[in-house]
């Protein structure tokens, strides 16, 4: 179960760096899947800067929480995954519910889910040491 675990961890934080380096290095691609258009060219530094570090951020935390003992550190990914949850909740009590909308509180919960489970489930360093 913890290897699998593990694993589960180990892709999710690969897709958010894989995330994370098309936000910084092709955000025009990236742009139509996550319905943001840059129109002037600061707006490309925000893509890159905001979505991409944040993606980066949460894959490099939930990387190294995968890790033997390292499993503390999801709960950063975890906190992160939960107020982008509440900006979805407050995006579809003002802006209405849609299947894009249903389709990212989905992808959300289950990473929150995932990233918890791990967290609770895999080691970690003892107190101690």
């Amino acid at each position: 179960m913890e290897k699998g675990l593990q694993g589960l961890t180990i892709l999710v934080g690969l897709l958010m760096l894989l995330g994370g380096l098309s936000f910084v290095f092709s955000p025009t691609i990236m742009e139509p899947f996550f319905a943001v258009t840059a129109i002037q060219s600061h707006g490309m530094g925000t893509i890159r800067g905001d979505l991409g570090g944040a993606f980066l951020s949460l894959s490099a935390f939930t990387l190294y929480g995968s890790r033997p003992e390292n499993a503390k550190w999801l709960a950063v990914p975890v906190v992160f995954l939960c107020a982008i949850l509440f900006g979805r909740a407050v995006h579809i009590v003002l802006d209405g519910i849609t299947n894009d909308a249903i389709r990212s509180v989905v992808i959300e919960v289950i990473g929150i889910v995932l990233l918890e489970a791990a967290r609770r489930k895999l080691p970690n360093v003892s107190q101690g040491q």
